[in-house]
């Protein structure tokens, strides 16, 4: 069984991990080995996690195995917009990430995972939920658009000196 629940301070060894090797086996086949170790080092680091886990504005949800006790999957979102988007006067969360174990593709955790990210939006009076996706990731965007999110801006996402191209995804929640 998968136990949705926040992150800790304790997690940030095993998110650190995770958080490389779900990047790795989606997307380490598109870059150098300087770019992506670089691009690991750089955001998935557990000084990183740390500082993350620590910042009110920024919050983990992680799936956990009940029987394992491994991290199988997270998200993270933040108040603050890290994207190249200027919300206005609405207010906006944004979806940095989304992964999961391969083990766990297909199982409707992505769901769970979307759905806990609206309900954050929603109880944090957020009118809009912005996120970037690689414009190859055709199964991410499929998820997205199921979710009624809809492509708004081309963007440019760096991993270590590689630019890949991004688009940026908008869900404008209605009561």
């Amino acid at each position: 069984m998968i136990r949705l629940r926040p992150a800790c301070p304790q997690d940030v060894e095993a998110l650190a991990k995770l958080g490389k090797a779900t990047f790795t086996s989606a997307f380490g086949n598109l870059y150098s080995s300087n770019d992506l170790a670089s691009f690991l080092e750089q955001t998935h680091s557990e000084a990183r996690i740390t500082a993350n886990i620590a910042d009110a504005d920024t919050i983990y949800r992680l799936a956990e195995d009940e029987a394992s006790g491994a991290l199988v999957g997270y998200c993270k979102i933040s108040t603050k917009i890290g994207l190249d988007y200027d919300p206005g006067k609405a207010s906006a969360i944004e979806l940095s990430q989304l992964y999961l174990d391969n083990s766990q593709f297909g199982t409707g955790l992505a769901g769970q995972f979307m759905d806990w990210v609206i309900s954050q939006a929603r109880e944090r009076h957020c009118g809009e939920i912005i996120l970037s996706v690689y414009a190859e990731n055709f199964r991410a965007q499929s998820f997205y658009h199921r979710y009624g999110f809809e492509h708004i801006a081309d963007t440019i996402f760096m991993v270590g000196d590689h630019c890949d191209p991004e688009l940026l995804y908008r869900l404008i929640l209605r009561d």
